[in-house]
């Protein structure tokens, strides 16, 4: 009892020096004191940039609309993630992992890697990658250093504990591994024995996130990547109406499917802790977050027939705001500001469910928030 008390008083100086700095400076409070980011290319801001492999892009045009230039981000701007932090009130972009030598990590680390998977296989033949288990035990080495400056393990629980969690993996088990015929993955599994593969060994990654302290956690689904630039180039003969490439859509709607249970079976177990789900096959739809958008399947920079990256130092659109896609896969900033705001604030029930991310920072995970949990659709 006395141990708990020290505690909870140690982690309430903690919050009010942090929050007397942001006071004396002028700036906003966070409403969370820590953010956490697990990605691919949609989340990475840089990690790439680290590591040897051709699979980064701090080069221009990418960043031509970033405050310092190229950054390793796979935009013009801002990415997701940064849209998201916005919106939490962080008034600093959450600091990249790196080689492990980032310090601003009380309040947060993004752990994101152009390419990586939920597989370690995933990725592989394009060179060094943080994938979700790396990224995982990188987080675990955050968690170490927090529990040292904080001064036990007990009070870094508590504290991580009040932060936010974002995951944003699968989308590279299929366009870098599945779809690939430099893979054996489509000849080994069909695509609902592929999706449960990916499933199981999601399900063991999130458990290792729940047991590193992380309780508020929202998992994003695979976007619509059937209506990708280059994946529209590359399958001209199997495009739906909407123009996009049905089949490849039709395989990440199965492990969508199944990760919405997985949730759901997390959630049911875990009672102290939320699992979300935000609905990015959703959010990305015509009639959703490209509403208002002009250029829908056109890549706004130069980029090679069928390919993803921008042409170094090529000339892209003027008008960006206009267009869906960036490069070949990866949003403009307008488009990732669009899904960020649905994503934290959602627009229609179907966004994000039990709770979007403006919830489930308000949560008090209690005996009642268990309950309406268990008890929610998904």
């Amino acid at each position: 009892m006395e141990s708990g008390l020290k505690a909870l008083w140690v982690l309430s100086v903690v919050l009010l020096v942090s929050n007397w700095q942001h006071w004396t400076y002028g700036k906003a409070v966070p409403q969370v004191p820590c953010y956490f980011i697990f990605g691919d290319s949609l989340f990475d801001n840089g990690n790439n940039n680290y590591l040897s492999t051709p699979a980064k892009v701090n080069y221009l045009p990418y960043g031509i609309d970033f405050d310092t230039g190229a950054s390793g981000r796979c935009s013009n701007g801002l990415n997701i993630a940064d849209t998201i932090a916005e919106q939490l009130g962080f008034d600093s972009y959450i600091s990249d992992f790196g080689v492990g030598s980032c310090t601003n990590f009380l309040d947060g680390v993004n752990y994101g890697s152009n390419g990586a998977g939920i597989l370690d296989l995933t990725g592989y033949l394009t060179g060094e990658l943080f994938t979700m288990n790396i990224q995982l035990y990188n987080h675990n080495i955050t968690v170490s250093r927090i529990a040292k400056i904080l001064g036990s393990e007990e009070v870094a629980r508590k504290y991580l504990s009040q932060c936010i969690y974002v995951s944003d993996m699968g989308h590279n088990d299929y366009l870098n591994n599945y779809f690939l015929d430099d893979y054996n993955s489509s000849k080994l599994y069909t695509p609902e024995e592929y999706a449960q593969l990916l499933i199981e060994t999601y399900e063991t990654q999130l458990e290792k996130l729940y047991c590193s302290g992380a309780r508020k956690i929202a998992v994003f689904g695979l976007i619509r990547v059937g209506c990708m630039p280059s994946n529209i180039q590359k399958n001209p003969n199997d495009l739906d109406a909407s123009s996009c490439a049905y089949k490849l859509n039709d395989d990440v709607q199965i492990f969508n499917h199944k990760l919405q249970k997985l949730l759901r079976k997390l959630n049911n177990r875990h009672s102290d802790a939320v699992f979300t789900y935000i609905n990015s096959y959703e959010i990305d739809s015509d009639d959703q977050t490209n509403t208002g958008f002009t250029q829908t399947r056109k890549s706004c920079c130069d980029v090679e027939s069928g390919s993803v990256p921008c042409k170094s130092l090529s000339f892209p659109c003027s008008n960006r705001s206009d267009y869906v896609y960036w490069d070949g896969a990866h949003f403009t900033e307008a488009k990732a500001w669009a899904f960020g705001k649905r994503a934290y604030k959602r627009q229609s029930p179907k966004d994000a469910y039990p709770y979007d991310i403006s919830e489930l920072v308000k949560l008090k995970l209690d005996d009642s928030d268990a309950y309406d949990i268990n008890h929610a659709q998904l």
